[in-house]
Protein backbone atom coordinates (compact mmCIF):
# COMPACT_ATOMS: atom_id res chain seq x y z
CA UNK A 1 0.00 0.00 0.00
CA UNK A 2 2.99 2.43 1.09
CA UNK A 3 4.25 1.27 -2.76
CA UNK A 4 1.47 2.19 -4.17
CA UNK A 5 1.06 5.57 -2.63
CA UNK A 6 4.55 6.65 -3.26
CA UNK A 7 4.14 5.94 -7.09
CA UNK A 8 1.03 7.57 -7.53
CA UNK A 9 2.77 11.20 -5.44
CA UNK A 10 6.13 10.82 -8.15
CA UNK A 11 3.75 10.45 -11.04
CA UNK A 12 1.63 13.30 -9.92
CA UNK A 13 4.61 15.68 -9.21
CA UNK A 14 5.46 14.65 -12.95
CA UNK A 15 2.09 16.57 -14.38
CA UNK A 16 2.40 19.31 -12.07
CA UNK A 17 6.46 20.15 -12.87
CA UNK A 18 7.20 20.34 -16.11
CA UNK A 19 9.94 18.77 -17.32
CA UNK A 20 13.17 20.95 -18.02
CA UNK A 21 13.57 22.78 -21.62
CA UNK A 22 15.49 20.74 -24.00
CA UNK A 23 18.98 21.52 -25.25
CA UNK A 24 18.67 20.36 -28.65
CA UNK A 25 15.72 23.07 -29.31
CA UNK A 26 16.36 26.07 -27.52
CA UNK A 27 19.69 26.55 -28.02
CA UNK A 28 21.60 29.10 -30.82
CA UNK A 29 24.72 28.04 -32.48
CA UNK A 30 27.24 30.51 -33.57
CA UNK A 31 30.07 28.70 -35.62
CA UNK A 32 31.65 28.98 -38.79
CA UNK A 33 34.30 26.81 -40.62
CA UNK A 34 37.51 28.61 -41.26
CA UNK A 35 37.68 31.69 -43.72
CA UNK A 36 41.11 32.92 -42.66
CA UNK A 37 44.46 31.76 -43.56
CA UNK A 38 47.37 31.06 -40.81
CA UNK A 39 49.04 34.43 -41.93
CA UNK A 40 45.72 36.55 -41.11
CA UNK A 41 44.67 37.05 -45.01
CA UNK A 42 41.15 36.32 -45.70
CA UNK A 43 40.72 33.48 -47.65
CA UNK A 44 37.25 35.15 -49.80
CA UNK A 45 35.11 37.49 -48.07
CA UNK A 46 32.04 35.63 -47.79
CA UNK A 47 31.99 35.80 -44.05
CA UNK A 48 31.36 39.47 -44.93
CA UNK A 49 27.90 38.80 -46.15
CA UNK A 50 26.95 35.52 -44.03
CA UNK A 51 27.11 38.37 -40.88
CA UNK A 52 24.78 40.76 -42.41
CA UNK A 53 20.91 40.59 -40.44
CA UNK A 54 19.38 38.85 -43.46
CA UNK A 55 21.61 36.27 -44.11
CA UNK A 56 22.34 33.24 -41.56
CA UNK A 57 24.96 34.35 -38.94
CA UNK A 58 23.31 37.75 -38.85
CA UNK A 59 19.90 36.15 -38.87
CA UNK A 60 20.82 34.24 -35.76
CA UNK A 61 21.95 37.28 -33.36
CA UNK A 62 19.66 40.24 -35.27
CA UNK A 63 16.25 38.04 -35.08
CA UNK A 64 16.77 34.86 -32.71
CA UNK A 65 14.00 34.59 -29.79
CA UNK A 66 15.12 37.30 -26.68
CA UNK A 67 14.04 34.65 -23.74
CA UNK A 68 14.55 31.51 -22.58
CA UNK A 69 17.57 30.30 -24.49
CA UNK A 70 21.62 29.47 -23.94
CA UNK A 71 24.39 30.13 -26.75
CA UNK A 72 26.88 27.74 -27.84
CA UNK A 73 29.62 30.30 -29.70
CA UNK A 74 32.75 29.23 -31.48
CA UNK A 75 34.98 31.91 -30.47
CA UNK A 76 37.56 31.70 -33.10
CA UNK A 77 35.03 32.88 -35.32
CA UNK A 78 34.13 36.19 -32.86
CA UNK A 79 38.30 36.43 -33.28
CA UNK A 80 37.40 36.25 -36.88
CA UNK A 81 34.86 38.92 -37.30
CA UNK A 82 37.15 41.00 -34.48
CA UNK A 83 39.93 40.53 -37.24
CA UNK A 84 37.15 42.56 -40.07
CA UNK A 85 36.20 44.90 -37.92
CA UNK A 86 39.93 45.84 -37.78
CA UNK A 87 40.10 46.32 -41.41
CA UNK A 88 41.86 43.36 -43.21
CA UNK A 89 42.82 41.63 -46.35
CA UNK A 90 41.33 39.27 -48.53
CA UNK A 91 43.21 37.01 -51.19
CA UNK A 92 42.65 37.58 -54.82
CA UNK A 93 42.37 34.06 -56.56
CA UNK A 94 45.59 32.78 -57.93
CA UNK A 95 45.81 32.74 -61.51
CA UNK A 96 46.81 29.67 -61.89
CA UNK A 97 47.42 29.62 -65.90
CA UNK A 98 50.73 30.89 -64.69
CA UNK A 99 53.79 29.80 -63.52
CA UNK A 100 54.46 30.57 -59.99
CA UNK A 101 51.89 33.15 -59.67
CA UNK A 102 52.09 35.83 -57.49
CA UNK A 103 49.80 36.27 -54.34
CA UNK A 104 47.43 39.32 -54.36
CA UNK A 105 45.29 40.81 -51.52
CA UNK A 106 42.61 43.21 -51.81
CA UNK A 107 40.90 45.32 -48.40
CA UNK A 108 37.74 43.61 -47.33
CA UNK A 109 34.91 45.26 -47.46
CA UNK A 110 32.67 43.76 -44.12
CA UNK A 111 34.60 46.07 -42.09
CA UNK A 112 31.37 47.64 -40.80
CA UNK A 113 28.98 44.95 -40.74
CA UNK A 114 31.50 43.10 -38.24
CA UNK A 115 31.34 45.78 -35.68
CA UNK A 116 27.36 45.87 -36.17
CA UNK A 117 27.15 41.95 -35.37
CA UNK A 118 29.64 42.45 -32.67
CA UNK A 119 27.72 45.10 -30.83
CA UNK A 120 24.26 42.86 -31.90
CA UNK A 121 26.02 39.40 -30.74
CA UNK A 122 26.69 40.94 -26.94
CA UNK A 123 23.35 42.58 -27.29
CA UNK A 124 21.29 39.07 -27.92
CA UNK A 125 23.02 37.14 -25.78
CA UNK A 126 22.41 39.27 -22.38
CA UNK A 127 22.31 37.17 -19.50
CA UNK A 128 21.79 33.70 -21.17
CA UNK A 129 23.78 31.10 -20.59
CA UNK A 130 26.73 30.92 -23.01
CA UNK A 131 29.31 27.44 -23.81
CA UNK A 132 32.10 27.97 -25.59
CA UNK A 133 33.32 25.10 -27.31
CA UNK A 134 37.49 24.40 -28.06
CA UNK A 135 38.59 27.08 -30.02
CA UNK A 136 38.33 26.67 -33.70
CA UNK A 137 35.48 23.56 -33.31
CA UNK A 138 37.39 20.63 -34.05
CA UNK A 139 36.39 17.21 -33.73
CA UNK A 140 36.78 16.96 -29.53
CA UNK A 141 36.71 12.97 -30.53
CA UNK A 142 39.82 12.74 -32.81
CA UNK A 143 41.58 15.31 -30.52
CA UNK A 144 41.11 12.86 -27.69
CA UNK A 145 42.93 10.25 -28.66
CA UNK A 146 45.37 12.19 -31.15
CA UNK A 147 46.20 15.19 -29.43
CA UNK A 148 44.22 15.38 -25.40
CA UNK A 149 46.54 17.94 -24.68
CA UNK A 150 46.08 20.33 -27.74
CA UNK A 151 42.15 19.66 -27.09
CA UNK A 152 42.72 21.31 -23.63
CA UNK A 153 44.41 24.07 -24.98
CA UNK A 154 41.75 24.88 -26.83
CA UNK A 155 39.29 24.70 -24.36
CA UNK A 156 41.20 26.84 -22.01
CA UNK A 157 41.64 29.78 -25.16
CA UNK A 158 38.09 29.66 -25.53
CA UNK A 159 37.10 29.90 -22.01
CA UNK A 160 39.69 33.10 -21.84
CA UNK A 161 38.91 34.88 -24.98
CA UNK A 162 35.12 34.43 -24.35
CA UNK A 163 35.48 35.61 -21.12
CA UNK A 164 36.88 38.72 -21.92
CA UNK A 165 34.67 39.12 -25.30
CA UNK A 166 31.45 38.89 -23.14
CA UNK A 167 32.59 40.39 -20.09
CA UNK A 168 31.62 37.49 -17.72
CA UNK A 169 31.63 33.67 -16.94
CA UNK A 170 31.24 32.02 -20.06
CA UNK A 171 30.93 27.33 -19.63
CA UNK A 172 32.38 25.18 -21.99
CA UNK A 173 31.11 22.28 -23.65
CA UNK A 174 32.97 19.89 -26.04
CA UNK A 175 30.58 19.79 -28.35
CA UNK A 176 26.86 20.72 -29.62
CA UNK A 177 23.86 18.54 -30.18
CA UNK A 178 23.57 17.53 -33.81
CA UNK A 179 27.26 18.04 -34.49
CA UNK A 180 28.33 15.76 -37.38
CA UNK A 181 30.88 12.96 -36.50
CA UNK A 182 34.06 13.55 -38.16
CA UNK A 183 35.72 11.96 -40.80
CA UNK A 184 39.28 13.74 -41.51
CA UNK A 185 41.41 12.66 -44.14
CA UNK A 186 44.18 10.96 -43.82
CA UNK A 187 46.30 13.62 -45.29
CA UNK A 188 44.46 16.09 -42.92
CA UNK A 189 45.06 13.97 -39.99
CA UNK A 190 49.14 13.66 -41.31
CA UNK A 191 49.18 17.46 -42.18
CA UNK A 192 47.71 18.77 -38.67
CA UNK A 193 49.87 16.14 -36.60
CA UNK A 194 53.25 17.22 -38.66
CA UNK A 195 52.44 21.08 -38.19
CA UNK A 196 52.01 20.59 -34.42
CA UNK A 197 55.15 19.25 -34.39
CA UNK A 198 57.33 21.40 -36.35
CA UNK A 199 54.86 24.32 -34.25
CA UNK A 200 56.32 22.66 -30.84
CA UNK A 201 60.21 22.41 -31.92
CA UNK A 202 59.65 26.47 -32.90
CA UNK A 203 58.67 26.90 -29.33
CA UNK A 204 62.33 26.10 -28.01
CA UNK A 205 63.76 29.00 -29.48
CA UNK A 206 60.66 31.67 -30.15
CA UNK A 207 57.67 32.77 -27.55
CA UNK A 208 54.28 31.58 -27.54
CA UNK A 209 52.60 34.77 -29.03
CA UNK A 210 54.93 34.34 -31.82
CA UNK A 211 53.53 31.23 -32.24
CA UNK A 212 49.86 31.49 -30.63
CA UNK A 213 47.83 32.00 -34.14
CA UNK A 214 49.37 29.26 -35.84
CA UNK A 215 48.67 26.65 -33.04
CA UNK A 216 45.16 27.79 -32.59
CA UNK A 217 44.68 28.07 -36.23
CA UNK A 218 45.49 24.65 -37.38
CA UNK A 219 42.56 23.67 -35.09
CA UNK A 220 40.38 24.00 -37.70
CA UNK A 221 41.51 21.62 -40.24
CA UNK A 222 39.46 18.93 -37.92
CA UNK A 223 36.10 20.78 -37.43
CA UNK A 224 33.93 18.04 -38.71
CA UNK A 225 31.78 20.71 -40.34
CA UNK A 226 34.06 20.54 -43.56
CA UNK A 227 33.67 18.16 -46.19
CA UNK A 228 36.57 16.30 -47.85
CA UNK A 229 37.06 18.54 -50.22
CA UNK A 230 37.09 21.50 -48.07
CA UNK A 231 39.03 20.03 -45.52
CA UNK A 232 41.54 18.79 -47.95
CA UNK A 233 41.48 22.29 -49.77
CA UNK A 234 42.20 24.35 -45.78
CA UNK A 235 45.15 22.15 -44.98
CA UNK A 236 46.84 22.81 -48.81
CA UNK A 237 46.20 26.19 -48.13
CA UNK A 238 47.80 26.13 -44.22
CA UNK A 239 50.55 24.07 -45.21
CA UNK A 240 52.53 26.43 -47.80
CA UNK A 241 51.85 29.39 -45.07
CA UNK A 242 53.10 27.77 -42.16
CA UNK A 243 56.27 26.47 -44.41
CA UNK A 244 56.75 30.12 -45.27
CA UNK A 245 56.15 31.52 -41.36
CA UNK A 246 58.81 28.25 -40.65
CA UNK A 247 61.49 29.47 -43.49
CA UNK A 248 61.76 32.69 -41.53
CA UNK A 249 64.93 30.86 -39.69
CA UNK A 250 66.70 29.49 -42.27
CA UNK A 251 70.28 27.93 -43.60
CA UNK A 252 71.76 29.40 -46.77
CA UNK A 253 74.57 26.72 -47.88
CA UNK A 254 76.27 26.67 -51.68
CA UNK A 255 78.09 24.44 -53.30
CA UNK A 256 82.60 24.47 -52.91
CA UNK A 257 85.30 22.40 -54.31
CA UNK A 258 88.43 22.73 -51.51
CA UNK A 259 91.84 22.52 -52.83
CA UNK A 260 93.17 22.57 -49.83
CA UNK A 261 94.00 20.07 -45.87
CA UNK A 262 92.44 22.91 -43.75
CA UNK A 263 89.44 25.16 -44.79
CA UNK A 264 86.71 26.60 -43.55
CA UNK A 265 83.10 26.41 -45.37
CA UNK A 266 80.73 29.50 -45.11
CA UNK A 267 77.25 29.78 -44.48
CA UNK A 268 74.43 32.04 -44.27
CA UNK A 269 72.34 31.93 -41.32
CA UNK A 270 69.09 34.03 -41.45
CA UNK A 271 66.62 34.81 -38.63
CA UNK A 272 63.55 36.90 -40.13
CA UNK A 273 61.73 36.52 -36.98
CA UNK A 274 61.49 39.45 -34.51
CA UNK A 275 63.18 38.19 -31.60
CA UNK A 276 66.77 36.78 -31.05
CA UNK A 277 67.53 33.27 -31.25
CA UNK A 278 69.94 31.02 -29.32
CA UNK A 279 70.62 28.04 -31.88
CA UNK A 280 73.49 25.45 -32.51
CA UNK A 281 74.24 24.67 -35.76
CA UNK A 282 75.06 21.41 -35.84
CA UNK A 283 77.53 19.61 -38.82
CA UNK A 284 77.87 15.81 -39.74
CA UNK A 285 79.57 14.49 -42.58
CA UNK A 286 78.49 11.56 -44.36
CA UNK A 287 81.33 10.05 -44.63
CA UNK A 288 85.07 9.74 -43.61
CA UNK A 289 86.85 12.16 -46.09
CA UNK A 290 86.14 15.16 -43.87
CA UNK A 291 86.66 15.40 -40.79
CA UNK A 292 84.36 18.75 -38.71
CA UNK A 293 85.43 20.61 -36.33
CA UNK A 294 82.17 21.30 -33.85
CA UNK A 295 80.69 25.25 -34.06
CA UNK A 296 79.79 27.37 -30.45
CA UNK A 297 76.68 28.08 -29.67
CA UNK A 298 75.33 31.06 -31.87
CA UNK A 299 72.88 34.24 -31.00
CA UNK A 300 70.89 35.64 -34.25
CA UNK A 301 70.22 39.16 -33.67
CA UNK A 302 66.25 40.01 -34.54
CA UNK A 303 65.61 40.56 -38.69
CA UNK A 304 69.80 39.70 -38.98
CA UNK A 305 71.99 37.51 -41.20
CA UNK A 306 75.09 35.50 -39.50
CA UNK A 307 77.84 34.11 -41.92
CA UNK A 308 79.11 31.58 -40.13
CA UNK A 309 83.03 29.80 -41.26
CA UNK A 310 82.24 26.04 -40.94
CA UNK A 311 86.25 24.81 -40.18
CA UNK A 312 87.03 21.38 -41.98
CA UNK A 313 90.04 19.08 -42.42
CA UNK A 314 90.06 17.04 -45.67
CA UNK A 315 91.87 13.52 -44.72
CA UNK A 316 91.11 12.11 -48.64
CA UNK A 317 90.23 13.30 -52.03
CA UNK A 318 86.78 12.88 -53.19
CA UNK A 319 83.44 14.28 -52.98
CA UNK A 320 81.27 14.29 -49.79
CA UNK A 321 78.14 16.11 -48.03
CA UNK A 322 78.25 18.02 -44.89
CA UNK A 323 74.89 17.70 -43.14
CA UNK A 324 73.87 20.75 -41.09
CA UNK A 325 71.31 21.08 -38.73
CA UNK A 326 69.60 24.29 -36.63
CA UNK A 327 69.09 22.79 -33.66
CA UNK A 328 67.82 24.71 -30.26
CA UNK A 329 70.17 25.33 -26.77
CA UNK A 330 68.78 22.00 -26.10
CA UNK A 331 69.56 20.16 -29.30
CA UNK A 332 66.12 20.16 -30.17
CA UNK A 333 65.92 19.77 -34.34
CA UNK A 334 64.22 23.28 -35.53
CA UNK A 335 64.48 22.76 -39.37
CA UNK A 336 64.80 19.61 -41.56
CA UNK A 337 68.78 19.21 -42.03
CA UNK A 338 70.16 21.14 -45.34
CA UNK A 339 72.63 19.23 -47.29
CA UNK A 340 76.20 20.68 -48.10
CA UNK A 341 77.72 18.92 -50.89
CA UNK A 342 81.72 19.33 -51.01
CA UNK A 343 84.22 18.38 -53.81
CA UNK A 344 87.57 17.86 -52.12
CA UNK A 345 90.87 18.21 -54.56
CA UNK A 346 93.58 17.70 -52.06
CA UNK A 347 96.54 15.30 -51.77
CA UNK A 348 96.21 14.47 -47.68
CA UNK A 349 98.03 14.12 -45.37
CA UNK A 350 97.73 10.20 -45.28
CA UNK A 351 98.31 9.81 -48.69
CA UNK A 352 101.54 12.54 -48.69
CA UNK A 353 102.64 9.84 -45.90
CA UNK A 354 102.69 6.86 -47.91
CA UNK A 355 103.64 8.54 -51.09
CA UNK A 356 106.80 9.56 -49.32
CA UNK A 357 107.33 6.13 -47.19
CA UNK A 358 106.91 4.22 -50.58
CA UNK A 359 109.52 6.59 -52.18
CA UNK A 360 112.01 6.18 -49.13
CA UNK A 361 111.48 2.75 -48.89
CA UNK A 362 112.16 2.36 -52.98
CA UNK A 363 115.12 4.35 -52.39
CA UNK A 364 116.70 2.37 -49.46
CA UNK A 365 115.97 -0.85 -51.44
CA UNK A 366 117.86 0.39 -54.59
CA UNK A 367 120.81 1.58 -52.11
CA UNK A 368 120.79 -1.86 -50.07
CA UNK A 369 120.45 -3.05 -53.92
CA UNK A 370 123.51 -1.58 -55.13
CA UNK A 371 125.66 -2.74 -51.53
CA UNK A 372 124.84 -5.78 -52.46
CA UNK A 373 126.24 -5.53 -56.43
CA UNK A 374 129.58 -3.44 -55.10
CA UNK A 375 130.16 -6.70 -52.34
CA UNK A 376 129.37 -9.33 -55.40
CA UNK A 377 131.78 -7.41 -57.44
CA UNK A 378 134.71 -7.63 -54.18
CA UNK A 379 134.20 -11.14 -54.02
CA UNK A 380 135.16 -11.76 -57.30
CA UNK A 381 137.91 -9.67 -57.55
Amino acid sequence: MRRLLVLLSMALISLIVPPPASADNNFVLISETSHRGLDGVFLNDELATALKPEERLGNLVYTSPKSGRSWIIDIALVDEVIAMSNGYEVAKPLDKTKKNPKRETLPGAGNSVAKAWLAALKTSVRRDLISVLPYGSPSATWLKDAAPNELKFYQSQSLSRGTEFFGRSVASVDTYPGQPKANIPRDVQVSYTMTRKRIFALANVLPQETLLSYRLGIAGLTNPELNRIESLDLAATYSPQFAAFENKLRLIVGKYRVTSEREKIPVTLVNDFDVALKIKLVVTPLNGKVIATPLPDLTLAPNSKLQVAIPIRVMTSGSTILLTQIKSEKGILLKEPVQLPLTLSVISPITTWFTTGSAIILLLAGVVQSVRRIKRKRVQL
